[in-house]
């Protein structure tokens, strides 16, 4: 029986639980008689070896039979007694058992929070248009253009701001805490944004044939974390200088840019369908982000409203995951984990609040789903199954076992109800002029 229950949070539970002493021995005499007629012991009959020497021979086995049954039993019926659905493993901590004693311990739990979300019809979103603006169109055609651009050779004079550079960099990191690298026939604008300005002045009023050595210092804030907090010896050897030719902006120009990698260009393509292609794919992004802008905005705005507490096991999930997704982008770039010397304790506490902020979103939105009762049916799921399949070039059948052997399927339809729910709150929002 419980002895005692006390409420630390919304999320976490101890309670005491107490099996009085004649239950503890009544399950001890079972076991003992149970195995008194499966053992095989010399001198003995099967099954006749007396209850009292199996008790003696066999007193750690018993014992620790009686307790795992005992406290799986007392354990499952305190929960139902007090309706708690535990959130991972309970924690069996203090137990105590001594011969012709009660048999005693305490569980420690974590569960989810009540969740009683309010006012979460008519929050408030963005509202701006998605008509882009000439002057968008005009960006996306001068991006074209570089795109496009030729690049002739400077051979009559040495390196200037805006040339661009056939160049092999290459570094290594004198404390060693880095692993060294070569990058040939990199091609670079001298005094380009995108160009480190150190490269960029060892490379002003070079000729082909120049090399040049310098070193950094990165700050430890720095955006990628394997120059972050090093010092790298930079080689940058200069091959060759090109300017740059930018087509003229014209209907011949229109032709290339709307022509596929692999084919002709569309019948009729022009400066004008290039424009409209053009409009048509950024207004398509400007919706698009237009959508991600109010998906946050009801989001914030629920937990602006609803207080609620994110328990620590669904956030060590959270921030599992995220590190996880982490460590297979860095693979991705090509980061070999082992020699970058991840900092990954750092990585988890910078992770967690972000982490915390999700499982709040996910509680809050689990609750609207039931109080709405929105659900996601079989031919749904089967839907959204084909879809994925057809995305990953794969038939559905063969998705569906795969995510069933890796038990993943009721995850898809949870992630699918979960949209839906902000479907909803996006359907009952209030839109209102961005700031």
């Amino acid at each position: 029986m419980i002895t005692s229950y006390v409420e630390e949070s919304p999320t976490k539970k101890t309670m005491r639980i107490e099996i009085p002493a004649e239950d503890v021995g009544a399950a001890a005499e079972s076991v003992a008689r149970t195995l008194a007629r499966e053992v095989r012991l010399p001198g003995f009959r099967p099954g006749k070896v007396p209850v009292e020497i199996v008790k003696k021979r066999f007193a750690e086995e018993i014992r620790g039979e009686v307790l795992e049954r005992l406290v799986q039993e007392s354990l499952g019926e305190a929960l139902q007694e007090k309706s708690l659905i535990p959130l991972g493993k309970p924690k069996i901590e203090d137990v105590s058992y001594l011969v012709g004693a009660p048999l005693s311990f305490r569980v420690d739990l974590e569960v989810r929070p009540p969740v009683h979300v309010k006012d979460y019809r008519g929050l408030k979103v963005p509202s701006e248009s998605t008509v882009p603006a000439d002057a968008e169109i005009d960006g996306v055609v001068a991006r074209l253009r570089e795109s496009h651009a030729a690049y002739e050779p400077v051979e009559d004079r040495p390196a200037a701001d805006g040339d661009f550079a056939l160049v092999d960099i290459s570094g290594s990191y004198p404390a060693g805490d880095g692993k060294d690298f070569e990058h040939e026939k990199v091609l670079v604008e001298v005094g380009g944004e995108k160009t480190m300005p150190e490269i960029s002045a060892n490379l002003r009023n070079a000729e082909a044939g120049a090399r040049a050595t310098f070193q950094k210092d990165f700050p430890a804030d720095a955006g990628d974390p394997e120059f972050a907090g090093k010092t790298v010896l930079y080689t940058v050897a200069l091959h060759a200088l090109k300017s740059r030719r930018l087509p003229n902006v014209d209907d011949d120009f229109a032709r290339l840019a709307l022509t596929p990698r692999d084919g002709e260009p569309p019948e009729g393509a022009n400066l004008e369908s290039l424009r409209l292609r053009i409009r048509e794919s950024v207004e398509h992004d400007k919706a698009e982000g237009l959508k991600e802008k109010k998906r946050r905005a009801v989001l914030d705005g629920l937990l602006a409203l609803n207080e609620v507490e994110a328990p620590a096991s669904m956030v060590e999930s959270e921030v599992d995951s995220a590190l996880k997704e982490y460590a297979r982008f860095m693979a991705r770039q090509g980061v070999d984990l082992k020699e970058a010397k991840l900092d990954w304790n750092k990585l988890r506490e910078e992770a967690r609040p972000s982490a915390v902020k999700r499982v709040k979103e996910y509680l809050l939105l689990d609750a609207i789903g039931e109080a709405e009762k929105i659900e996601v049916t079989d031919t749904e799921l089967d839907a959204e199954l084909k879809r994925r399949a057809a995305a990953m070039g794969m038939s559905a059948s063969e998705l569906r076992s795969a995510l069933a052997g890796a038990d993943r399927l009721e995850g898809v339809r949870e992630e699918l109800r979960i949209d839906r729910v902000v479907d909803f709150l996006l359907a009952e929002a209030i839109s209102a002029p961005s700031a």
